[in-house]
């Protein structure tokens, strides 16, 4: 499972470098596009920032669209703002919106080719991963800050252990 996750990141990542290159974070001093996977950041309880994606896998299951093996894992995509200091943080619902369209456009195309980055180089893996459209959920407000949560169901089939 660990290539679709990374896969799915990775495409992410390089698709907001070209869509937003300014959308960027710093976190222990170095400055990165504004995307990140929860489960590989470290765990300093620091509050998450603001105007970043942060990734939250689910479990994985089978599916019941095939015969074979292929799988689903939902990923659970959270961000917020607080607007900007130069316009007294009154244009939330604008930076939000900004991220929306943001991650609607590094999700497509729902699709990219599954790779194991283990070893630093990515190696193909000779299959493709894909994803359900992102559904939007509602915006939740908790001041100063609003954002949202958003699902995408990832498909894969399984790594086979070939040792």
């Amino acid at each position: 499972m660990q290539p679709t996750k990374d896969s799915f990141y990775i495409a992410l990542r390089t698709r907001l470098v070209a869509v937003d290159p300014n959308r960027t974070m710093t976190l222990d001093g170095a400055t990165r596009p504004a995307i990140a996977v929860i489960e590989n950041e470290p765990p300093t309880g620091a509050p998450l920032l603001c105007d970043t994606f942060y990734l939250r896998w689910g479990n994985a299951r089978p599916t019941t669209l095939s015969v074979g093996t292929l799988m689903a894992m939902d990923c659970t995509i959270s961000y917020c703002t607080k607007g900007s200091v130069q316009n007294a943080n009154l244009d939330r619902g604008r930076d939000l919106a900004s991220l929306d369209n943001d991650l609607l456009a590094i999700c497509s195309p729902p699709q990219t080719p599954k790779c194991d980055y283990s070893s630093g180089s990515p190696v193909s893996l000779g299959s493709t991963i894909f994803w359900t459209q992102p559904v939007l959920n509602a915006a939740k407000s908790t001041p100063p800050y609003v954002g949202r949560d958003v699902t995408v169901t990832v498909f894969f089939y399984p790594e086979v252990n070939q040792s």
